[in-house]
C-alpha cells in the first residue's frame, strides 16, 4: 500500500472517530452524555472508577445503596424496593418535584418542596447559589461541613441532615431579594427517613451532582459528599435510565438508544437492514 494511501485512510479514520465521539455527546442538562459544566459525565465517571454499577437498560443488579438523579416518575419504584427491604439505602436527588411519586410509592412521608430557596449565605456572589451546613451526624457527611448548592428547593418530613441558616427564604419573585411577605428561616436541603428495614435520603437539588458543582471552588464539601454516595463496604448502583441523566438530544439520543438497546434488537435491525439491502438490488438487477 502506498504511504500516501494508508496516510489518508489513517486520517479518514481519525475523522470518523472524533465525528463519532461528537455525536455521541450532548448538551442537556443533568445528561450522563454531557460531559459540560452543566452535565453529569463527570460524576458517572467518578462513579465507574469507584466500582460503582451503572444501571442501564436491561440491567438490574442488587445492590446496597441505589442512587438516582431527578427521577421522572415512579418507575424505579421497584428497584428501589429491593433495596430497601434488604436493609439498603436508596438516595434521591430532585428540586422540581418530580420525585414525590417515588417517594409517595415508597411509603415516604418526605416530600420536595418547588421553591427557589435563596439566602444570604451564598456562593458566587449570588443568593441562588448558597452554602448550607450539615446539622446531624450521618456516615454519609463524614468529612463534610460545608455544602454549595444552585438553586435548590427545600424538603418537609424526615429528620434534616443538612440545612440553610436563618437568614434564608423562597424567591418567588426572581429578584434574589426577600420579596414583600417572605418569611426568613431555615430549610431542608438533605433529609432522611427510615422506610424499614432501609433508608431513603432526599437531597433538594439534583444540580449537586452536575460537573460544575463538584469542580468549581473546592473548598466546599461536595465532591467529598459525592464520594461518600459511592464508597461503602457494599454495592452501589446509579441510575442511568428513570431519570434525567438518561435524557440526549439529537444524534446523541439515536446512538444512545441504540447502543443501550438490547442484543437481539440490534440484530434484528441489522438483518432487516440486509434483507431491504437485498431486495432493493434484485429490484434494480
Amino acid at each position: 500500500m502506498r504511504p500516501a494511501m494508508l496516510i489518508a485512510i489513517i486520517l479518514i479514520l481519525l475523522t470518523l472517530g472524533a465525528a463519532g465521539a461528537h455525536l455521541q455527546t450532548t448538551t442537556t442538562d443533568l445528561s450522563r452524555f454531557n460531559p459540560g459544566w452543566s452535565g453529569t459525565a463527570a460524576f458517572y465517571s467518578l462513579a465507574e472508577s469507584m466500582d460503582a454499577e451503572i444501571l442501564t437498560s436491561g440491567t438490574n443488579e442488587p445492590a446496597d445503596r441505589y442512587i438516582i438523579i431527578a427521577p421522572k416518575d415512579a418507575s424505579p419504584s421497584g428497584i428501589a424496593e429491593e433495596v430497601l427491604k434488604s436493609g439498603g439505602t436508596v438516595i434521591i436527588a430532585d428540586e422540581e418535584g418530580d420525585a414525590n411519586q417515588l417517594l409517595e410509592a415508597l411509603g415516604s412521608r418526605m416530600r420536595i418542596v418547588p421553591g427557589n430557596v435563596s439566602s444570604i449565605d451564598m456562593e458566587f456572589a449570588s443568593t441562588r447559589t448558597i452554602i448550607a451546613r450539615v446539622s446531624a451526624n450521618h456516615t454519609l457527611l463524614e468529612g463534610v461541613t460545608t455544602l454549595a448548592f444552585n438553586r435548590p428547593s427545600s424538603i418537609t418530613g424526615g429528620t434534616p441532615l443538612v440545612r440553610t441558616s436563618v437568614l434564608s427564604w423562597v424567591d418567588t419573585t426572581g429578584s434574589g431579594r426577600p420579596g414583600a411577605g417572605a418569611s426568613l428561616g431555615q430549610y431542608t436541603l438533605i433529609a432522611r427517613e427510615e422506610v424499614d428495614p432501609g433508608e431513603i435520603i432526599l437531597i433538594a437539588d439534583a444540580s449537586l451532582f452536575a460537573t460544575t458543582m463538584q469542580q468549581v471552588r473546592r473548598l466546599h464539601d461536595n465532591r467529598q459528599l459525592l464520594e461518600n454516595m459511592l464508597d461503602t463496604n457494599g454495592t452501589v448502583s446509579v441510575d442511568a435510565v428513570h431519570g434525567k441523566t438518561a435524557d440526549a438530544e439529537g444524534p446523541a439520543y439515536i446512538i444512545n438508544k441504540v447502543k443501550s438497546a438490547p442484543i437481539s434488537t440490534i440484530i434484528a435491525i441489522l438483518l432487516l437492514m440486509v434483507f431491504v439491502i437485498v431486495a432493493f438490488r434484485k429490484q434494480i438487477l
